[in-house]
């Protein structure tokens, strides 16, 4: 759904907004999403981030998103993305000291500044960087998430970003922040992080993401340790109808200087989408993980996963997605329909998005 608001709606995005911004544009849209899953293994499905129910009719998440772009003629905004839901659960589950509770259906909050034509400054909190994929289903390829979404990478951060159009194809971002998964701060060093994005032609797009800071107590002494994670998405439109995309992701619980004390982690991920209609699309994704140092993921193991999905608009607002699913693992990881542990898991799922006009 998307209309303009004026006066006591853009109060919600804070203080600030003078007199004459007042009249400012402010762009709200709002989403359902409903899925309905079944795993052949008869228990909750692991290796996942929110399709987590089996055999059952599940609302993830209603969101609405309110968004008031800064520009030169109106230089502060922000952004407002709030979330109810199972999903909005599993997303703050790692905030420390009750924010869990507080900051829940919180998905983004943030100030924006235009300092220059080329230049914007954000403050508060916003999803991450990492990752060829996002929290609204809608916005991948597939229904269900890559375990690298879920295990490998962080879902947001808090504190300061500062985004530099250096021209049409080049973008960079420099950002200072508490840390992974924490708009409370739970130690007293800040993690820093870099943003490239490159744009060479209409067909190519490329990604990479470098973050670091102390985050880490891996020897339960009370001191941080480094913890860091080089993420890249590389994209690329290779017809009308055929899209190619590809993900890599390194990280390291430990410092530069004593690797071999590492929990590293690190995984691929290859995905195609073939639009074989105007309503009708077919997509595939490919996984490859290596957690066997038990770093950041907590798999402990390697992991492999293929997903299939068929995705159909209807009715202009309606997404639906059939998706077929299969996990595997190097070890026994999962639990198979008579209770036993099995390397194995495969499912069944129908995701319904209906975007709100």
């Amino acid at each position: 759904m998307k209309r303009r608001l004026v006066g006591c709606a853009l109060s919600l995005l804070g203080a600030g907004i003078g007199a004459a911004e007042a009249q400012a544009q402010v762009d709200v849209s709002s989403f359902v999403d409903f899925y309905y899953g079944y795993n052949f293994n008869k228990v909750d499905p692991l290796l996942r981030t929110f399709d987590v129910a089996h055999n059952a009719f599940t609302l993830a998440v209603a969101e609405v998103d309110l968004v008031k772009e800064a520009t030169a003629a109106s230089r502060i905004g922000g952004r407002i993305d709030l979330a109810f839901g199972p999903n909005a659960d599993i997303v703050s589950a790692f905030e420390p000291g009750g924010g869990d509770e507080i900051f829940r259906n919180l998905q983004q909050g943030y100030i924006s500044i235009m300092a220059s034509e080329q230049l914007t400054l954000d403050f508060g909190k916003f999803v991450t960087p990492h990752g060829a994929e996002v929290i609204e289903s809608q916005s991948n390829m597939n229904y269900s998430r890559s375990i690298l979404f879920g295990y490998a990478i962080p879902f947001y951060h808090a504190g300061a970003r500062a985004t530099y159009a250096a021209s049409e194809q080049l973008t960079l971002a420099g950002y200072v922040v508490n840390g992974w998964n924490n708009v409370i701060e739970n130690n007293s060093d800040k993690t820093f992080m870099g943003t490239v994005a490159l744009t060479p032609s209409e067909q190519l797009t490329w990604y990479g993401n470098f973050i670091a800071g102390k985050e880490a107590d891996n020897d339960g002494d009370g001191d941080q340790d480094l913890r860091w994670l080089f993420d890249t998405t590389l994209s690329f439109a290779a017809s009308e109808m055929l899209t190619l995309m590809a993900n890599f992701d390194y990280g390291s619980d430990a410092d530069f200087v004593a690797v071999d004390d590492a929990g590293t982690w690190w995984g691929i991920a290859a995905y195609a989408r073939l639009q074989a209609q105007e309503d009708w699309a077919l997509a595939g994704r490919f996984e490859f993980i290596d957690d066997s140092d038990a770093g950041w993921m907590f798999i402990g193991q390697k992991a492999q996963s293929f997903t299939a999905t068929s995705d159909h608009t209807l009715f202009e607002d309606l997404i639906a997605r059939f998706e077929f699913r299969f996990d595997t693992t190097e070890n026994d990881f999962f639990i198979d329909a008579d209770g036993d542990p099995s390397q194995n898991q495969f499912s069944l799922t129908a995701g319904f998005v209906y975007e709100l006009q």
